[in-house]
């Protein structure tokens, strides 16, 4: 028995491997599946398709398939041979065409293939898969398959799919030419927050449950820190917990089933084969460009080497590369893999506040809360964090640092370990230096915090661009902190606004004076803000 049969599923909610059944379509699926069915329909140009390694590509792949009409013919590559015209061997066996004689390559039959299918109105799709592995060879053999055009249009669409290092190797120096071949650049990322849950909650849905019949609702919170909405990473996490709810027998997965004692043990990887189309090759006229194209680039591949770059493509028009703005982590990081604990939210609140903006309490300093920031702030092993007392006499401020967020770390531990004598204005220096923490019970592990100086005796932030800042005002009502925005415009004063998620879904407002280039610009400022 396994924890299948306890929980009384049809059958495993989280497979290892792609499964169309189990795709769930968020909104970014939704759209970047509209950009690639217009791209493929149109057959002008290239597009890429990269992200991390887990977050859905495949399944993409798959679902765009499924959407198009069946004048389209898919094929799947996958991690071709390194001979001279691998790619074109490999798509030349889909169509049943014999190209190789002893050692030559006649290249006509393929031709004519490729040609009759589009005088059918049949058309290839050719999907290079892990494309971030292809070499320059390869991608110049795209290039040239590119080339291949019927009545003004490309005679096959081509779709690059790989990791995040398929990008600059497509725009390095040695493949220029295909580069501005690229027509759509599309970026996936892992899934939000909530459509974590409603992930988790499709799959079970597939089998018979839901989440709120196996999950608490408490558990969002963790399985979201652990994964960062990395799909394959949230199976991998929710296999574990109701593999240990079963071992247990307990019927229900709480926190404490959810782990957090370093990344997942990922499952064994199993590559999908290669889909490969069945074709009958038909005889056209071949199109002499092209053979002659394919011959000369094997022959020089033969016996010199990779064809050299061309400065200038062969196509006449070619549009800028398109890059679709995706909500993405400013950097690229192994995702989250540890949960942080969150902790409870502020005791105290401002009451109702009269005319004018007053101050309202700060918040309170709570046991060390978890994770922050969609796709990931990076948090620093807190052993690197210097010492509150050295039994030598304190600097008067405080040296600037980064923190790697660790397993157990929460926003509060941080602040507390790097700032001991003022946890209040450590932590607000903290919200201003880091723009994504939009949620202060979210941060994750491995994320990265930066920790501005601050000087303890005037209590003023300083930025790494040598920016001085300082607190002027906490609210907790949108409408005060408005009127604070626009008393600080009419007095011509520098400001900054960050405005957080409390643990309690609540929002904090804290309204910064600052940008000036010293303590005492800042002061003066501080001053006067303080007068009116």
């Amino acid at each position: 028995m396994n924890y299948n049969g306890f929980f009384g599923f049809s059958e495993s909610p989280f497979p290892d491997v792609p499964d169309q059944r189990f795709f769930f379509l968020s909104k970014q699926h939704e759209a970047l599946l509209e950009e690639l069915a217009d791209f493929v329909r149109a057959r002008q140009g290239i597009a890429v398709v990269s992200g991390d390694e887990g977050v859905g590509k495949t399944m993409l792949v798959q679902a765009l398939i499924q959407r198009l009409p069946a004048s389209f013919q898919p094929l799947i590559i996958s991690k071709p041979s390194l001979e001279p015209l691998a790619i074109t061997l490999i798509i030349a066996g889909a169509l049943d065409i014999t190209l190789r004689e002893t050692n030559l390559v006649k290249l006509t039959p393929f031709s004519d293939a490729v040609q009759s299918l589009a005088q059918q109105g049949k058309y290839l799709l050719v999907v290079l898969d892990d494309a971030h592995v292809l070499t320059d060879q390869h991608l110049e053999e795209i290039y040239i398959l590119s080339q291949m055009e019927y009545q003004g249009q490309q005679l096959m669409s081509i779709v690059l799919v790989g990791r995040k290092g398929l990008v600059p190797k497509i725009a390095s120096k040695a493949n220029e030419r295909l580069h501005k071949l690229v027509r759509l650049d599309l970026a996936l990322t892992g899934l939000t927050f909530g459509e974590t849950t409603l992930y988790i909650d499709h799959h079970l849905q597939q089998v018979g449950s839901s989440y709120k019949a196996c999950f608490a609702e408490d558990c969002s919170g963790q399985i979201f820190s652990r994964t960062g909405g990395i799909p394959r990473r949230i199976n991998q996490v929710c296999h574990q917990a109701l593999n240990r709810a079963w071992q247990e027998q307990r019927h229900r997965v709480t926190r404490d089933l959810l782990g957090g004692e370093g990344p997942p043990s990922p499952f064994k990887p199993l590559a999908p084969p290669p889909r490969w189309i069945s074709l009958k090759s038909y005889g056209i006229p071949a199109a002499g460009l092209l053979v002659a194209s394919l011959a000369g680039y094997v022959l020089y591949n033969m016996y010199f080497g990779p064809a050299p770059s061309r400065t200038s493509p062969p196509v006449a028009t070619t549009t800028a590369v398109t890059e679709k703005s995706v909500p993405v982590p400013p950097q690229v990081v192994s995702p989250p893999t540890a949960a942080v604990v969150p902790q409870p939210p502020p005791q105290d609140k401002p009451a109702a506040m009269s005319s004018g903006p007053q101050e309202a309490p700060p918040p309170p300093s709570p046991a060390p809360r978890g994770p922050e920031g969609a796709h990931g702030l990076v948090v620093a092993d807190t052993s690197q964090v210097p010492p509150a007392d050295n039994g030598m006499s304190e600097p008067e401020t405080t040296k600037p640092a980064t923190h790697q967020v660790a397993p157990e770390d929460g926003l509060l531990k941080i602040v507390a370990s790097y700032y001991p004598d003022n946890k209040e204005i450590g932590y607000d220096a903290v919200i201003l230096a880091n723009p994504r923490i939009t949620n202060e019970d979210i941060i994750f592990s491995g994320q990265s915090i930066t920790l501005p100086g601050v000087d303890k005796r005037n209590n003023i932030i300083i930025l790494d661009n040598k920016e001085h800042f300082a607190i002027f005002k906490r609210y907790y009502n949108a409408s005060q902190a408005e009127k604070a925005e626009a008393r600080l415009k009419e007095l011509q004063l520098h400001y900054m606004v960050r405005e957080t998620q409390l643990p309690d879904d609540n929002k904090i407002y804290r309204i910064f004076l600052g940008g000036y280039g010293s303590k005492e610009e800042l002061k003066k400022a501080m001053a006067l803000a303080e007068k009116n």
